[in-house]
C-alpha cells in the first residue's frame, strides 16, 4: 500500500524541481529521504560557490585546509597538487630562512630557531589537511581511503601514494559522491 501523505509530498518535490527551486541531486536526494527514511549514502560535492576560480591558484592552494578534516568525498588532482605546492613553498621559505640563519661556525641566530620552528609547525599542521586530501583522491578513483596507509611504507610508501595521486579520478559518480571535475575541470 502506498502511504498517501509521501505521495502528496513527493508531488510537491517533484513540482519544486520542474519549477527549478531545487537541483536534481536535491530532489533525489530529498525522495529518498521520503521513500526509505534515511539520507542517502554518498556525500555532496563542493558546490560551485565553495570551489575557486581555476585561475585563482592561491585559492586552491587553500582548499584542502578549508576542507582540513573531511574524509568523505571526493577531490580534484588540482585540489592536491596545489594544496602540496602550496605547503612546500610555504616550507621551502622557511627553510631559507633558516639557513640565511647559519653563521660560518653552523651556529643557528635566533631567526634561525624561529624559521624552523615555524617550518615543524607547518609540517605538523600540514598533516591532518593532507592525509584528508589523499583520501578524497583515492575516493576519487574510487578506491578505498585506506589506501593512504601505504604512506606507512618506509623508503617507498610515499612514492608509491604520490603516483596514484597523479592517476585521473573516474569519470561520473561514484561510490563516494559527485565527479569533482563536474564544476571545475583539473
Amino acid at each position: 500500500m502506498v502511504d498517501t501523505e509521501a505521495l502528496k509530498n513527493l508531488e510537491k518535490l517533484n513540482q519544486l524541481k520542474n519549477d527549478g527551486v531545487i537541483s536534481d541531486a536535491e530532489f533525489a536526494r530529498s525522495k529518498e529521504r521520503l521513500l526509505f527514511g534515511a539520507a542517502p549514502t554518498q556525500t555532496a560535492a563542493p558546490s560551485v560557490a565553495d570551489k575557486p576560480a581555476p585561475t585563482d591558484h592561491v585559492g586552491w592552494m587553500l582548499l584542502a585546509l578549508k576542507r582540513y578534516a573531511q574524509f568523505d568525498g571526493r577531490s580534484s588532482r588540482k585540489e592536491f597538487w596545489m594544496f602540496l605546492l602550496g605547503v612546500n613553498l610555504v616550507n621551502l621559505v622557511w627553510v631559507v630562512i633558516a639557513a640565511a640563519g647559519i653563521d660560518e661556525y653552523g651556529d643557528t641566530s635566533g631567526l634561525g630557531k624561529l624559521a624552523l620552528t615555524l617550518l615543524v609547525i607547518t609540517i605538523m599542521g600540514a598533516v591532518v589537511p593532507l592525509i584528508a586530501a589523499q583520501v578524497r583522491r583515492f575516493h576519487d578513483q574510487d578506491k578505498s581511503g585506506w589506501f593512504a596507509l601505504l604512506n606507512l611504507i618506509p623508503y617507498i610508501g610515499f612514492i608509491i601514494v604520490l603516483v596514484f595521486m597523479l592517476i585521473e579520478g573516474t569519470g561520473g559518480d561514484n561510490r563516494f559522491g559527485p565527479d569533482p571535475r563536474s564544476v571545475v575541470n583539473d
